[in-house]
């Protein structure tokens, strides 16, 4: 037993010799250069749409869904409402950007081209019944119906017209885009390129198309708006 003892002892022992001796030789930690400045972001030009001018405060919303859009649209109004009644801040003084992307994109196109790509769009979204029906008419989100009717007392539609005109600006997938434009090219039986032209041509006000929406996304955060996942 006594050398049982004997050899545990002098096994701990060797471990403790290894154990100083690694942090006798372990290297110093590498030090930054001294005056090196701290990495911030190269401006680019292609992102300047985003320095408006005047803001106070910047806010982004990314959407990936139908449904995060229409959120998000909800979120902005709201964005804009309490910072007029709270802080007395007029929406020029507010940077708002809501990012359209995925399955989010096709809002970031006007009625022209709901009009004559809507049923491709609906299948697309997977619509049915009265959305797949106004789909082939309109951008379900730019405007309210034109039949709608306003009671009394009723709050101002939200929508991203009325969003673009208090300086909301809007981007793009071009990604996506290009991947719409495919599809939409085979049900229309014409070119890719001829559907992604028409496309780019008939932005919704205020959008901007974007080299990705992630790129956006990375973008706006560079250029200082805080920033906000909408899942629904």
């Amino acid at each position: 037993m006594a050398n049982v003892f004997e050899e545990r002892r002098a096994l701990i022992g060797g471990l403790g010799m290894v154990a100083a001796a690694g942090a006798l030789a372990k290297p110093a930690l590498a030090k930054p250069a001294t005056g090196a400045a701290p990495w911030s972001p190269t401006p680019e030009a292609a992102d300047a749409w985003l320095d408006k001018p005047g803001t106070r405060h910047r806010l982004a919303f990314d959407t990936t869904s139908a449904a995060a859009a229409e959120s998000a649209m909800f979120y902005a109004n709201t964005y804009y409402t309490a910072n007029k009644s709270g802080y007395a801040l007029p929406p020029e003084a507010l940077g708002v950007v809501i990012v359209l992307r995925h399955l989010s994109t096709p809002f970031g196109f006007n009625d022209t081209i709901w009009a004559k790509y809507g049923a491709a769009i609906a299948d697309m979204l997977k619509l049915e019944g009265e959305e797949a029906i106004r789909a082939a008419q309109m951008n379900p989100l730019l405007s309210v119906k034109p039949d709608a009717k306003k009671k009394p007392g009723d709050d101002e539609p939200v929508t991203l017209a009325t969003l673009a005109a208090k300086g909301a600006q809007f981007a793009v997938c071009g990604v996506a885009t290009k991947g719409m434009s495919e599809m939409m090219a085979k049900k229309s039986g014409t070119s890719a390129s001829a559907v992604e032209a028409d496309l780019k041509a008939n932005l919704i006000p205020g959008a901007t198309l974007a080299a990705a929406g992630i790129v956006a996304v990375n973008r706006a955060q560079e250029h200082g708006y805080a920033f906000v996942t909408v899942t629904d």
